[in-house]
């Protein structure tokens, strides 16, 4: 009996290891909004460091990075790199990140660009944005480099321009929400409407602007600095200016609360933050300023109002679709006809005033600048129903959204058929 007992506290003893051995042979997971090729030069260096670390990377765009981690079993996760705040505010109130003890600093002249989420998560980087543009291919069409989001407005920049969008891209979510708070609710959705009046085609992803205009597909379009770099360094004809106003983004870190390799992720988040790890993001693909380069940081003032970020995201990007991506033949249609009245130097004071109205109607949006910023309004889009997309009365929203755009363009386009009719 007593042999018995032995055995069976043995067997017990030989499951545990091998449970604990089993756990301890998982691999480190990152997971990244950023390529897998780009992180995994990191990991190589890191290698060097510690050559015996496993580690696996997972790339996701920032809303099927939502999706994953919301799912029970997302304990397999250690790591999250990104530069996008609404992700990890997310996660922040959601309580799934670890918290560091004690937190990292940051140098003084980023911290008012970083997340109010301390010890949370920690900046081991940033960028800016602007427009980068293919020289060769502007040349060709006898078009100037743009400089400015108002140059993109230029109705001779019509077909010859691409961004991305709010809903497939964090970086474009920042961009976007970034003129709305320098310019304002209606003037900058004014300009963006605009801008969508000339964009040739929305890319899936915000590396497909670079990628495209570095291919001479398209010739300029708004992306996030390290993309433009990469470019540069292979294509002499690629240009990159960086638009004025424009914010900082932090690249942040952060470890899952779940993590079953908190020690061995905390030293990766330190090799991240030494010298060798800081010299490497302008020596990889990641190309990020370290955060003893505060010279790019020294060239802008605008911080974004944070809690306006998360609380509007999911509002943005659905009407960024609806009022652009949904209805991008329309509204080129719509641009291309005023752009040709605009060109008309005989137009009657009759004709103007129409053109006026015309424009009018092509660059509102069906939302006002007080639903953008009220709280009633905003929890359409922030219950845990509409975020999966299975709110009816989001949906009622969204439905009314379409009916108010659609109705816009087509009383800017009678609009613009009276005018052309009247100069026949």
């Amino acid at each position: 009996m007593k042999s018995k007992k032995k055995l069976i506290v043995l067997l017990i003893f030989l499951l545990t290891s091998v449970r604990c051995l089993a756990a301890e042979s998982k691999p480190i997971v990152i997971l990244t909004t950023f390529s897998e090729h780009t992180i995994s030069q990191i990991v190589d260096k890191y290698h060097e460091f510690y050559p015996g670390a496993d580690i696996r990377i997972i790339f996701r765009r920032t809303r099927s990075m939502l999706r994953l981690l919301e799912k029970d079993d997302y304990q397999n996760i250690d790591i999250v790199i990104s530069s996008s705040p609404v992700l990890f505010h997310h996660l922040a109130n959601n309580k799934k990140l670890h918290t560091f003890s004690p937190p990292y600093s940051v140098p003084s002249w980023l911290a008012p660009h970083i997340l109010d989420i301390s010890g949370k998560v920690t900046a081991f980087g940033y960028s800016g944005f602007g427009l980068i543009s293919n020289e060769q291919y502007l040349t060709s069409h006898g078009l100037p480099i743009p400089e400015t989001w108002e140059d993109l407005t230029n109705a001779q920049f019509f077909q010859h321009i691409t961004m991305s969008t709010p809903s497939r891209s964090g970086t474009t979510n920042l961009m976007v929400e970034n003129i709305l708070q320098h310019y304002g609710w209606d003037e900058g959705w004014r300009l963006l409407m605009k801008i969508g009046g000339n964009i040739a085609f929305i890319s899936s992803r915000s590396f497909g602007v670079s990628e495209a205009v570095s291919r001479g597909l398209i010739g300029a379009g708004p992306v996030i600095d390290s993309y433009a770099i990469n470019s540069i360094k292979v294509f002499d004809y690629v240009g990159f200016k960086y638009l004025t106003s424009s914010i900082l983004m932090p690249t942040y870190i952060g470890i899952a609360k779940n993590s079953q390799h908190i020690n061995d992720a905390i030293k990766f988040v330190d090799f991240l933050r030494s010298k060798s790890g800081q010299q490497l993001l302008e020596k990889t693909s990641i190309a990020k300023f370290s955060l003893s380069q505060p010279k790019l940081a020294e060239t802008t003032s605008f911080i974004l109002n944070k809690q306006l970020v998360h609380s509007r995201d999911k509002l943005i990007s659905l009407l960024f679709d609806q009022a652009i991506t949904e209805q991008l033949h329309q509204l080129n249609t719509t641009w291309e006809s005023i752009h040709q009245l605009e060109s008309q130097v005989n137009l009657s004071s009759e004709a103007l005033k129409k053109l006026v109205r015309a424009k009018q109607y092509a660059s509102q949006v069906p939302v006002t600048a007080e639903q953008s910023i009220s709280e009633e309004y905003l929890v359409l889009f922030n219950n845990d129903n509409a975020k999966r997309g299975r709110d009816p009365i989001m949906a009622k929203e969204i439905q009314q959204w379409k009916v108010t755009l659609r109705n816009n363009l087509q009383q800017a386009n009678l609009l613009t058929s009276q005018i052309h009719q009247e100069q026949e």
